[in-house]
């Protein structure tokens, strides 16, 4: 009779710590599942969702969009180390120097400043006076977005409307009169940040 108490009890005791392994299992899963969902890291800054990594683009494409920004010379618009960049999956700009280790994305707002030093503000927060006498400066702003663009001045306070038109924001360094803005790349999906100096100093200069 001791023997069968031993064994219903043993039975008991296996049956309970089976119950907390399998417990701890599925919180296992469940936390893992979590982990990996965040493991890309970042959002995009734009769109609110999940980060592509460039490392996927096949390489006549990141030929192709590098071929993009050497078209316009001006040393800052470097070509894309595509294994170290992130894309954003709805509006398909490109953030170079932004997936870690472990291919982590890190990327904020500073991206802008990180790239191309300055003190950005958005096309649409400058009177059309302002507006005017930038593109004086200019040779042209062919493929910027110069139509639809935020009314608020600091780039992070864009809201959704702006934040997915394609091309993206145009940004302006009211003090240099140096432009940063989006373009689209000709037969893709993908968005390039493009660096432009202006032409002249001063409208004086343009007469």
């Amino acid at each position: 009779m001791q023997d069968v108490e031993v064994l219903g009890h043993g039975a008991i005791f296996v049956l309970l710590i089976s119950f907390v392994l399998v417990i701890a299992l599925m919180a296992g899963l469940l936390w893992f599942g979590w982990w990996v969902s965040k493991k890309k890291g970042s959002m995009s800054p734009y769109s609110k969702v999940p980060m592509l990594l460039g490392t996927d683009v096949v390489p006549s494409i990141r030929r192709y969009v590098n071929d993009f920004l050497l078209s316009h010379p001006q040393p800052e618009n470097s070509p894309i180390e595509f294994d170290t960049a992130s894309i954003c999956s709805e509006t398909g700009r490109i953030f170079p120097n932004s997936v870690f280790r472990g291919m982590f994305v890190k990327l904020d707002w500073t991206f802008l400043q990180k790239g191309h030093p300055g003190n950005y503000v958005s096309w649409g927060s400058l009177s059309e006076l302002e507006q005017a006498t930038i593109k004086l400066c200019h040779d042209s702003l062919a493929g910027y977005q110069t139509e639809d663009s935020s009314p608020n001045s600091r780039p992070q306070a864009i809201d959704s409307h702006y934040a997915t038109l394609k091309p993206g924001p145009l940004y302006v360094d009211r003090l240099s009169r140096v432009l940063l803005g989006w373009k689209e790349v000709p037969g893709t999906e993908f968005e390039v940040l493009i660096f432009q100096r202006p032409i002249h100093d001063s409208v004086d200069d343009t007469l």
